[in-house]
């Protein structure tokens, strides 16, 4: 599977490129390049993420699920406590440093990535995580950024096309409410273009900044070293204590080991905080994650499947 990985890993680093290609060449721009990541998050993930419910009821998958739910608020709890303890530094900063530590970029890499690996089961589970994510991004996330004052309206920002799809999904899958042909082959296909597209737009926002003067802030290096090596290794030993399904492991353990999120970037501009450093920690994490995914994978295989 660490050659799964691998593969996939560089197929997507391919893709990858071709955004960074496509902005460089003036294909694509800034605004369509924000047009395509509103298809992204509002058409194209929510489909996939509804197609993968679209199975036959076992009572396995559906405890597998609330176990990655569980197990998903465990290691989250866990990184936000690290990222307290090691995140002290710049005051102006720690906000932007400890959500990019915290929070992955489990959707546009997470489950494109999982897809590729486990297929149908791997995107079932993840979506789990990512409803966890969507909760304490708009909850813990909007304490850290400091606007406590508008928690109380938090509320309204959980209703994303994804968690509505989680949700549907759910019930779909339940209540085996099964969509026709006509309409689950044209689902199937807007979810396949999930992987391409979320590349290509990630290689487009890495286009717009300057990867090699990044490269120069070493404090980034540790922020990295937190987010992609340390917090990953410590949720495969939580992982393996809770002795979970291999599966939902597996997934919670990729998401874990993602990058930081894009979403930080949204939160760095919605709250006036410095929206440079937050593309910087978004920019050098996603390039040293395509080393740091497939060297820990091996470790991870020989851990969950003790």
């Amino acid at each position: 599977m660490a050659g799964i990985v691998l593969e996939k890993i560089i197929e997507m680093a391919v893709i990858l490129l071709a955004g960074v290609l496509a902005y460089k060449t003036g294909l694509i721009d800034k605004t369509s390049t924000k047009s395509f990541s509103n298809v992204l998050l509002m058409l194209v993930s929510p489909l996939l993420v509804f197609q993968s419910y679209q199975m036959d009821f076992e009572p396995r998958l559906f405890y597998g699920l609330l176990q990655t739910l569980f197990v998903s608020f465990v290691t989250f709890f866990v990184c936000i406590i690290l990222a307290e303890i090691f995140m002290k530094g710049d005051p102006a900063r720690q906000q932007i440093e400890k959500m990019t530590a915290i929070y992955s970029n489990c959707g546009f890499i997470g489950i494109p990535l999982i897809n590729g690996i486990l297929g149908t089961e791997g995107v079932f589970y993840m979506t789990a995580y990512v409803t966890v994510f969507n909760v304490l991004f708009w909850t813990h996330g909007v304490w850290l950024m400091g606007d406590r004052g508008r928690l109380r309206d938090v509320w309204k920002n959980l209703f994303t096309p994804t968690i509505v799809a989680v949700v549907f999904g759910l019930i779909f899958f339940i209540f085996q409410i099964r969509l026709p042909t006509t309409l689950s082959e044209p689902v199937r296909m807007i979810g396949s273009m999930n992987t391409p597209l979320a590349m290509i737009i990630a290689g487009a926002n890495l286009a717009q900044g300057d990867v090699r003067k990044s490269l120069k802030n070493t404090r980034l290096y540790w922020i990295s070293f937190l987010k992609l090596v340390a917090s990953p290794i410590i949720g495969l030993g939580i992982l393996f204590l809770m002795r979970v399904d291999f599966t939902v492991a597996f997934t919670v353990f990729i998401a874990m080991a993602c990058p930081a999120g894009a979403m930080t970037i949204m939160f760095a501009e919605r709250y006036g905080k410095d929206v440079f450093y937050a593309t910087e920690g978004f920019m050098i994490t996603t390039v040293l994650s395509a080393v740091t995914i497939p060297l820990l994978t091996p470790l991870a295989l020989l851990i969950l499947k003790l």
